[in-house]
């Protein structure tokens, strides 16, 4: 079959296009035929500092067609169902899993980084990590959902307790999980506040059902600026996906009780802390760490019903995902990079 994979770490010019052996399905599992796979960020880390074993098939996010079950599967599934998969494989048989606490697993591995993933023609998965799709919905949008849609909804939801009244700062609208967390908190009822480096950016994240988006390029004073929207309250809830060039301007951001959740790093992963905002104020700082199957599930059954959507930002084919991950760098895009296959 015809995949892209890593042979060595290395930047984009590290990708390998070409013939690699099909997989062979497994207990308990399924086989894709991949008509959709996408990038995240984390595919850039790991180009150049990927440990595992090589040559690795990279692509974390996968949707496609079933074309093969195996008979221990038991999970609803018949061959040509339409389907994306979730990225994280739990083992189902250490104490996290057996006390449902999923997220904890001890033993996961990640489709595209810990086992072969989608840019490819073909790709297995456990039964249990396939999701049905709507009709009417493409594989190139389904491609765009997976990691993204379940990092925004544990942080929001479960991370996060989103009110329908929260006023809540979702930065970085133009990224694949800002673009979903917009979605999601305006599903819920909140007010969201934005915020993007360009104006075309902003203007995609009102489409979407930002009520104020905020240029960071243009407002050196966010929290200023937060202030001003909220009557000089602050905001009940900031969403970050940035890290170290946001940190202490979220925390200024928030209101007294306020909570901000983490989950990603793109600015940088060290920041200095005044002390002194968490001294006066009872703010409460939360990391996004691992999420469990029931709330994809919980995610899945929002998508199935209309009200959450894959945001493409551009498409590759299969034999791009080098031209990809050099566009992914250059940020010059809204929502996700999906490669068809």
């Amino acid at each position: 079959m015809k995949a892209v994979f890593l042979n060595q770490p290395g930047g984009p010019g590290a990708l390998a296009y070409g013939d690699r052996p099909e997989p062979e399905i497994e207990p308990g599992e399924v086989m894709l035929r991949v008509r959709a796979s996408a990038l995240n960020h984390l595919d850039l880390g790991l180009l150049r500092n990927y440990r595992g074993p090589l040559p690795r098939i990279m692509g974390c996010d996968i949707a496609g067609e079933i074309v093969q079950i195996s008979p221990e599967a038991n999970a609803g599934l018949k061959e040509g169902d339409r389907v994306l998969l979730d990225n994280r494989v739990k083992c189902g048989v250490c104490e996290n899993c057996v006390q449902s606490a999923d997220q904890y697993c001890t033993n996961q591995k990640r489709l595209g980084v810990d086992r072969d993933g989608g840019h490819a023609e073909y790709a297995t998965a456990p039964a249990v990590n396939a999701y049905k799709i709507p009709d009417a919905m493409s594989f190139t949008e389904a491609a765009a959902i997976p990691i993204v849609g379940h990092t925004a909804w544990h942080c929001l939801i479960t991370q996060g307790q989103i009110r329908p009244w929260d006023d809540v700062l979702i930065h970085a609208a133009g990224s694949g999980v800002g673009s979903m967390g917009i979605q999601i908190a305006k599903m819920i009822g909140a007010r969201v506040i934005t915020t993007a480096g360009s104006d075309w950016k902003l203007e995609k994240a009102k489409e979407l059902g930002a009520d104020e988006a905020i240029n960071y390029r243009e407002t050196p004073n966010l929290s200023q600026k937060v202030k001003e929207l909220t009557d000089g309250k602050g905001v009940d809830l900031v969403f970050d996906c940035v890290g170290a060039d946001v940190w202490e301007e979220s925390l200024l951001c928030l209101k007294p009780g306020g909570r901000l959740v983490i989950t990603g790093v793109t600015s940088g992963a060290r920041a200095n802390m005044d002390l002194s905002i968490l001294q006066g104020r009872p703010l409460h700082l939360m990391g996004s760490g691992g999420r469990s199957r029931r709330t994809f599930g919980d995610m899945m059954k929002m998508v199935n019903q209309g009200t959450l959507h894959g945001i493409v930002g551009r498409v590759f084919p299969l034999e791009e995902v080098a031209e990809a991950h050099r566009v992914m760098e250059a940020r010059d895009f809204f929502g996700k990079l999906v490669i068809e296959s």
